[in-house]
C-alpha cells in the first residue's frame, strides 16, 4: 500500500462521530460496558494475585474517530506490578504471557469488534488522544474531530529506508552459506531494526498522534509486508545459529 492509499484509507476511517455502536453523544453504551467489565474481571480473576485493579480503559480507535469495521475493542486493566514484584520487567513478560494465552483461547466479538485484553502498569503513560474509564464511566481523554495533514516525501523517505534495511537482512539470512557468526550478527541487526521502529513508532504517537509521520512509515512497513518479513529474518537467524544440519552435510 503507497502513501497516498495508506492515507485514503486512513481519511476515510476518520469519521465525523464516534462509532454509533458504541457511542451516542460521546456516552459509552451500557450495556457493552457491563460486559467488557465482567470480562476484565474475569481475566483478572485468572491471575490469581491479592491486587487491586485501578482502573478499567478503553483506548484505541474505537475510543476515538479513526475506527473501521476491523478496529478491536483494547481493554486494559491497569495494576500497581510494583506490589506483585520488584521486577517490573518480570511482571509485564508474565503478564504479557496471560493475555495472549486468554487472547487466543478466547474470541469474543461484541457488535462484530473483537475484545483485545491487555495488562498496563499505573506508572506507564498511556498516550492516546481517546481514553475512556469503563471502571468510572468518564472520560479520562476525550477525542476531538481533528482530520489530519502528513508530509507524504517524509513518510515515503522513511519508509523506503527502512525498507532496504529489512531487504538486506533477508538477503543475508537467505544466503545457503551463512556462518553461525554471521547469523548472529544478522540476529543482533534484526532486532536493532525492530527496536528502532518500535522506538519511532511510539514516539510518534506520543508526539503527533495516530497520523504521525512515524506511525504511518510503521503503517507502510505493515501493509506491505515488511515488517513480517523482519520478524522472519530475526526467527531465522536465531534457527541458523544453532542449526548443526549445514555442519554435517
Amino acid at each position: 500500500m503507497n502513501f497516498q492509499e495508506l492515507i485514503a484509507e486512513s481519511e476515510r476511517f476518520y469519521n465525523k462521530e464516534l462509532n454509533p455502536k458504541f457511542w451516542t453523544n460521546k456516552s459509552f453504551d451500557k450495556s457493552v460496558r457491563q460486559k467488557l467489565l465482567q470480562i476484565a474481571e474475569d481475566v483478572y480473576e485468572d491471575l490469581n494475585i491479592d491486587v487491586e485493579i485501578a482502573d478499567i480503559q478503553l483506548t484505541g480507535s474505537l475510543a476515538n474517530y479513526n475506527y473501521n469495521e476491523n478496529s478491536d475493542l483494547d481493554v486494559h486493566i491497569l495494576l500497581d506490578f510494583s506490589q506483585i514484584n520488584d521486577d517490573k520487567k518480570l511482571v509485564k513478560d508474565a503478564l504479557d504471557g496471560k493475555r495472549y494465552v486468554w487472547n487466543v483461547k478466547h474470541d469474543i466479538k461484541i457488535r462484530d469488534h473483537e475484545v483485545e485484553i491487555y495488562y498496563q502498569d499505573v506508572t506507564e503513560p498511556h498516550v492516546a488522544s481517546g481514553l475512556y474509564s469503563l471502571l468510572n464511566d468518564t472520560w479520562i481523554e476525550e477525542p476531538s474531530y481533528n482530520p489530519p495533514t502528513v508530509d507524504e516525501k517524509d513518510v515515503d523517505l522513511k519508509a523506503e529506508s527502512i525498507r532496504k534495511d529489512i531487504e538486506r537482512l533477508a538477503n543475508d539470512i537467505n544466503d545457503p552459506n551463512v556462518s553461525d557468526d554471521e547469523a548472529r550478527m544478522i540476529h543482533e541487526r534484526g532486532k536493532k531494526i525492530q527496536e528502532k521502529i518500535s522506538k519511532m513508532r511510539k514516539e510518534g504517537l506520543a508526539e503527533s498522534g495516530e497520523f504521525s509521520v512515524e506511525n504511518l512509515v510503521f503503517k507502510q512497513l505493515r501493509n506491505d509486508g515488511s515488517i513480517e518479513k523482519l520478524f522472519d529474518s530475526i526467527n531465522n537467524a536465531y534457527d541458523e545459529m544453532f542449526n548443526e544440519e549445514k555442519n554435517e552435510i
